[in-house]
């Protein structure tokens, strides 16, 4: 019997070898640009309507234009996100960096989030005690669990507490210091820089669009979202702890987050927002930095910016109406 001989595979074209190689690097970069919370290079959009269209993905430009406020505001930099659908709903002077005050306090928690059990009891150290600005009023020598530091930080917006907790992390505020930074380069915060971890430095420096990465990120702990939707809480030596933000107070539709001040950033506000609309469970996340003339309007600022994107995804969600 003769053996037949052997036919040989016809080596593939160049042609089909790099489109291979192209397809994999865009399929990358598409998954990367999917996955990171407001890409710097892209936003991942949801569309959506009340008749349960299958969801759809497309990119964007991050400075696509987005409509502008009919009401004249106080604050200079702002972003507005509706967060079930990553859409941006507003943006002002978004990428401007300037003094965060204590919204830095929320990569504080973050990583505090992370690395810290919640019941590990802390002793409070001279550094953290002699620490100036708000506090719940430790004293070297105290004891703290983990879980009371977060409250008070976020209510009060201790600044004692962001010392306590960034020396059990990092043993040093500058150690922790230097890790919030890692943290920021590895989120796609390109316009932070961290000095401190409560903000009372103004060389803490963020943008509208980092902060609403990281409180994008807290948001997504349950333990932080119940802190920051909570009015008062009792903690050891404080009988009553109050929480800043004063728009919990105003609107139950509000779920948090995180008031900031000092004289070289002015007032600053992080705010979150749930409403049911058309049956869709809606959430706004809220970003509005570098007011001057106080909470009372900058939280009136707040509420107009609030129901104008509640306003905003109704539009989207009803359907155009045809003549018949």
């Amino acid at each position: 019997m003769i053996s037949q001989p052997r036919r040989r595979k016809p080596a593939p074209a160049p042609w089909a070898a790099l489109a291979i190689v192209f397809a994999l690097v865009a399929s990358a970069w598409l998954n990367r640009a999917l996955s990171s919370p407001h890409a710097q290079v892209a936003v991942a959009r949801q569309q959506r309507s009340h008749r349960n269209i299958p969801i759809v993905y497309s990119v964007e430009p991050v400075n696509t234009p987005t409509p502008t406020l009919p009401f004249a505001i106080g604050e200079t930099s702002g972003v507005l996100w509706d967060l079930n659908t990553h859409q941006l709903l507003w943006q002002l002077n978004a990428h401007t960096p300037g003094p965060m005050a204590s919204t830095t306090k929320l990569m504080t928690i973050y990583l505090a989030l992370k690395e810290l059990p919640l019941n590990k009891t802390l002793t409070v150290t001279p550094n953290a005690a002699a620490t100036s600005g708000s506090d719940i009023y430790m004293a070297p020598g105290e004891h703290y669990r983990v879980k009371q530091l977060l409250y008070g930080l976020m209510l009060a917006s201790a600044n004692d507490a962001a010392v306590e907790l960034a020396e059990a992390m990092g043993g040093s505020t500058a150690h922790f210091v230097k890790e919030m930074n890692q943290e920021a380069v590895k989120l796609g915060m390109h316009g932070t820089h961290y000095a401190d971890p409560d903000g009372l430095s103004p060389q803490s420096v963020g943008t509208a669009w980092d902060l609403s990465i990281i409180a994008e990120q807290d948001l997504r702990n349950p333990l932080f979202r119940k802190i920051v939707d909570t009015k008062e809480v009792s903690l050891p030596h404080n009988p009553i702890v109050r929480n800043l933000n004063g728009l919990l107070f105003m609107d139950p539709e509000v779920t948090g987050v995180k008031t900031g001040w000092t004289t070289a950033a002015g007032f600053n506000l992080i705010f979150t927002a749930t409403k049911m609309i058309d049956g869709h469970r809606v959430t706004l996340l809220g970003v509005i930095l570098h007011a001057q003339d106080g909470f009372p309007p900058e939280d009136a600022d707040a509420m107009k910016i609030i129901q104008w994107g509640f306003h905003q995804v109704q539009l989207q969600m009803t359907p155009p109406r045809h003549p018949v």
